[in-house]
């Protein structure tokens, strides 16, 4: 069986071919293992990456006890949920604020820089999903890790956190985007390749501005707006007064470009607890492939409930989803 491996899984591994360190290596083989395809032709590569793994940590694990190494620091987090959401930043931007007032995760917050040194994650709801936020150690020239460009390109979407009422704001959107730049990574708009055959990554982002509350914020916004506009919305929002905050999940979800289909068995009601997410433009024969393979293979036609269209429409195999449909597949 053939291994059919993904654009992001060989992004993983010429990040691996090029790390530098045990921990970039380490991040970009965790990155390998959670996108190579998960089937029996691809049994011996799991294992493999597996076995590098697991060496790696003995490795790392004797030069800790020498104190030479880092110990228990998070390189990489498993995406879960509706999509993986990276915040970066530089010092005090707001970041694990926003990680904290939107997650449940038990973030530090304090008024001097660098208090975030791994990833953290958390998951913001929204309606009947979650999104995996990431919160991630602060970027400036005097600290950033390298390690940190394997978990942006593998992100579903890119925040830039800034603080509109920072004297450095300019310089500090600058030295992030020429950072990045550096380590071919480019942040757009919209991206609808995200690696170039050169493995170059254009990372879907917006720039998201704290503080909206204090005097001179809004001014300032727009001055970022009038900036940057051209390539990157610009949003922002305030912990103090909501504005902003009560659309902001909302906001993100929208940009994930996912849709939510819900699963019917026939004669039976939908299941609105659990929806399937999928990526927007996904077909009947895409949803049948993640729920099993002979599904996929058996399929004959499906039948749909949703926004535009009669109850039960019959629909053919290369039907594509609108967001909250309900499907019902027949054999």
């Amino acid at each position: 069986m053939p291994a059919n491996l993904t654009p992001d899984y060989m992004e993983a591994e010429r990040l691996y071919k090029q790390a530098r360190t045990d921990q970039e290596r380490m991040a970009a083989l965790e990155q390998m293992l959670s996108t190579v395809p998960k089937h029996k032709g691809t049994e011996k590569i799991q294992s493999d990456i597996k076995h590098r793994m697991a060496k790696l940590r003995e490795l790392s694990e004797e030069k800790s006890g020498k104190g030479g190494g880092k110990r228990g620091v998070n390189l990489f987090v498993p995406r879960e949920g509706a999509g993986q959401v990276i915040l970066i930043g530089p010092p005090n931007s707001g970041k694990s604020s926003i990680l904290g007032f939107f997650t449940k995760a038990q973030v530090e917050i304090a008024d001097y820089p660098y208090t975030t040194r791994q990833l953290q994650p958390g998951m913001m709801p929204f309606g009947n999903v979650q999104i995996q936020l990431v919160d991630t150690p602060a970027l400036s020239p005097e600290m950033f890790e390298p390690w940190m460009t394997s978990a942006i390109r593998s992100s579903d979407y890119l925040i830039l956190v800034v603080d509109l009422m920072s004297p450095g704001i300019l310089d500090d959107l600058e030295f992030i985007k020429n950072t990045l730049r550096q380590h071919r990574i480019e942040l757009n708009r919209s991206a609808p390749e995200k690696f170039d055959d050169e493995g170059n990554a254009r990372i879907k982002a917006v720039i998201l501005g704290t503080h909206l509350d204090l005097e001179g914020a809004k001014d300032n916004l727009e001055a970022l707006r009038d900036i940057y506009g051209k390539d990157l919305d610009i949003l922002a929002l305030s912990f103090k007064t909501g504005e902003g905050a009560d659309k902001f999940a909302g906001e993100i979800f929208q940009r994930l470009e996912v849709v939510r289909i819900y699963t019917k068995s026939p004669g039976k009601p939908a299941d609105r607890s659990d929806p399937v997410v999928l990526r927007k433009g996904s077909t009947v024969d895409d949803f049948a492939r993640g729920i099993h393979k002979d599904l996929e293979q058996n399929l004959k036609y499906a039948r749909i409930w949703g926004k535009n269209k009669f109850e039960g429409q019959r629909v053919p195999r290369d039907y594509v989803f609108e967001d909250e449909d309900i499907c019902e597949l027949h054999g």
